[in-house]
């Protein structure tokens, strides 16, 4: 086949019970123009077998296979396979209205513009197993660079620049500039992508309608866990776009809501050491929290945390000086809370 409009990479990793489910989204598009790149991640369950069965009935899949890495790793070996003008991500446990594309489309053409970006529906499930969803919309926009830089931390804060899998990039853009998925990296790896395209792209248009489903019905999976090293990651990943807005002269405009943002995405690592690793112990779950709360950053972002909350409270008002106390309180809190801040 010729070179198609778009290509698709969806890493996968032990996502069987997940899978037709993403790839035949994909399949009933209305949009037909694309290519579908498989990248299998070392899966051992039925996903490379389910890939091989979809492989052969339409010669619009790639099935490529590598050994197990990050997801970073295999959205990295997916873009040298793609051969598309345009880019667009999935995660393997997802999937998409049969629309997107064709939308995506249109409006990247119709604007002339590098990159789109669309709302999204998250997906979970009740107590009976019965799915329902919650929509994150954005407002439908155009904009130039400059005038996207100055307000784009608003998209961090309601998570929008975090995620690859609802925007659709020029692939051109990507491979002349070099831009890449940091692999040495395991949290906020998508962002990071973002903001080194963001630095070589100039319009930027944000649809309303939201086209993909985000699936969050395992998001408090018992095999997450956390690590101390998530903490340095996300501090990294917010000094690089201070740097880059500080460097543009934007930062000042922004200032708010990307610390805001912080602030919520240390939280959620806290919520994460209380709803994902009960087992364990104490002392090493209290210097996890007390390496997050003695952070200079997490201080500076506390100051335009906005939620008056209980829990923000507490810890804005410095009562945090006793960690003991502060695990009291936020072992409480995460019970009550039932695991909706780490979502």
């Amino acid at each position: 086949m010729s070179n198609p409009k778009i290509s698709i990479i969806i890493t996968i990793y032990q996502v069987e019970q997940y899978l037709v489910r993403c790839i035949d989204s994909v399949l009933n598009q209305t949009f037909k123009d694309f290519e579908l790149i498989l990248v299998d991640n070392g899966s051992t369950d039925g996903s490379s077998h389910i890939c091989n069965k979809y492989k052969q009935k339409d010669s619009r899949i790639k099935f490529i296979q590598k050994n197990h890495g990050s997801i970073a790793s295999g959205r990295n070996f997916g873009l040298k396979h793609a051969k598309g003008e345009f880019i667009q991500f999935m995660d393997a446990d997802d999937s998409i209205d049969a629309g997107m594309l064709e939308k995506m489309h249109q409006s990247i053409v119709q604007y002339n513009a590098d990159l789109i970006t669309c709302g999204y529906k998250k997906m979970y499930k009740n107590k009976n197993a019965e799915e329902y969803f919650v929509s994150c919309e954005v407002e439908d926009r155009v904009f130039k660079k400059q005038d996207f830089l100055s307000v784009c931390a608003k998209y961090c804060e309601n998570f929008i620049l975090y995620f690859v899998w609802n925007k659709l990039y020029r692939a051109d853009i990507i491979k002349s500039n070099g831009i890449w998925f940091d692999e040495s990296i395991t949290r906020s790896e998508d962002v990071l992508f973002n903001f080194d395209y963001i630095k070589k792209a100039n319009r930027f248009v944000f649809i309303k309608d939201p086209l993909y489903i985000y699936n969050r019905s395992n998001v408090n999976s018992t095999s997450k866990g956390f690590h101390i090293q998530d903490v340095e990651m996300q501090s990294l990943t917010y000094n690089r776009i201070r740097n880059y807005l500080i460097k543009q002269g934007v930062y000042q405009s922004n200032e708010r809501n990307l610390e805001h943002q912080y602030a919520v995405a240390m939280f959620s690592l806290i919520a994460q050491a209380y709803l994902t690793s009960l087992k364990v112990p104490k002392k090493v779950r209290r210097g996890y929290i007390e390496s997050i709360l003695q952070k200079s950053c997490t201080k500076k972002a506390l100051q335009h945390f906005s939620n008056s909350g209980f829990l923000s409270n507490i810890i804005k008002y410095k009562l945090n000086k006793s960690i003991m106390f502060t695990d009291f309180i936020f072992s409480i809190y995460f019970f009550l809370k039932k695991g909706k801040l780490a979502d």
